[in-house]
């Protein structure tokens, strides 16, 4: 391997650690240093794109497509996932597959597909026939780091499968923009996952009180015969049934 080449290797764990190899003679640093290095190309595989299932996304996606005049082609697919742990993500979602035949059926057209069923589901701005994405330059963020991640603390690799990993060529530059996305990526997410939740409160707490108005006013708007009929409804509906 040349020197050019091991120069833009990187330290997927820790950039800490890799600030303390520096100062180090190379020969000793090549023998105390036993952790893998991270280079990566993009193979154009696409195997992301056909099975990536929801993608996250955040304000920095919403403004990139805001100000390129193109969040109307995200729209139909966005939704809001209310996660296992009781976080709320705003996602891409896939489409659902296509039901089995004798499915049609079955399935109730107005109830929405469970997001654990579309776990391995192609993007919906995929277009599998030409191979190609459909949005690639307003593509999302958590599609331009992957499959590099960053938890706050250290850089992760979410697809060890990924056939791009330990492609040689990865520039410095590269690598250094891959982890500053990376970076943003769980800034901007984790700034979502705190706004999503009490913006959700805000907006479900003002329809309420929007319904309860309307409520009252339609209320006050009714003849004393419409009332005492609505009345009479109500006390049926109460009534419990003898046994």
């Amino acid at each position: 391997m040349s020197e050019n080449n091991k120069e833009n290797q990187d330290d997927v764990i820790n950039e800490e650690e890799e600030d303390s190899h520096q100062d180090e003679e190379p020969k000793e640093a090549e023998e105390s240093t036993t952790k893998a290095k991270f280079t990566f190309k993009c193979t154009r595989c696409d195997a992301c794109c056909l099975s990536r299932g929801p993608i996250p996304i955040t304000f920095y996606d919403l403004e990139l497509w805001a100000k390129n005049g193109v969040i109307a082609n995200f729209l139909p697919y966005l939704d809001i996932y209310n996660k296992p742990d009781g976080s709320i993500d705003l996602i891409m979602k896939p489409l659902p597959p296509k039901p089995k035949e004798g499915e049609e059926s079955k399935r109730d057209p107005f109830s929405p597909v469970p997001i654990e069923e579309l776990l391995e589901e192609k993007c919906p701005l995929y277009n599998k026939e030409k191979k190609e994405c459909l949005v690639y330059q307003n593509r999302p963020l958590s599609c331009r780091t992957y499959p590099l991640e960053y938890d706050g603390k250290n850089f992760t690799i979410v697809d060890v499968d990924c056939p791009g990993l330990n492609e040689e060529g990865m520039t410095k530059e590269e690598l250094k923009e891959m982890r500053d996305t990376a970076k943003r990526m769980f800034y901007e997410l984790t700034r979502m996952r705190i706004t999503i939740p009490v913006l959700n409160q805000l907006i479900t707490q003002k329809v309420m009180i929007d319904l309860m108005r309307q409520n009252m006013e339609a209320m006050s708007k009714m003849s004393d015969e419409d009332r005492a009929k609505l009345d009479e409804i109500f006390k049926k509906d109460q009534e419990v049934p003898e046994e």
